[in-house]
């Protein structure tokens, strides 16, 4: 499992999804002031699950961000301080 720890209170701002070239794209601001912009993109995704239900209160802001192994390829999970867990299934996990 890699785990980025500089993306704890980075602030999603959105997530867009390439049906056709299965290619997913997670903008996050980052930095002291969050200025700063980084893109999460998974490619080759066969699996996205997106709750958005807010267990532990409202929030727009990264936990914590993993990426791990499994049989299909990686997994990208991104825990919200929501409480929602975002887990895409890919091939790959690029950081632009």
């Amino acid at each position: 499992m890699t785990t980025f720890p500089r993306y704890h209170d980075a602030t999603l701002k959105s997530l867009s999804f390439n049906w056709d070239e299965g290619i997913a794209q997670l903008h996050l601001s980052v930095g002291v002031d969050g200025s700063d912009a980084i893109m999460l993109v998974a490619s080759g995704v066969i699996s996205i699950v997106c709750p958005r239900r807010f267990p532990w209160g409202p929030s727009d802001s990264v936990n914590e961000a993993t990426v791990r192994l499994v049989p299909e390829g990686k997994v990208l999970s991104i825990e919200m301080q929501s409480g929602d867990l975002l887990e895409i299934i890919c091939s790959d996990v690029n950081i632009t």
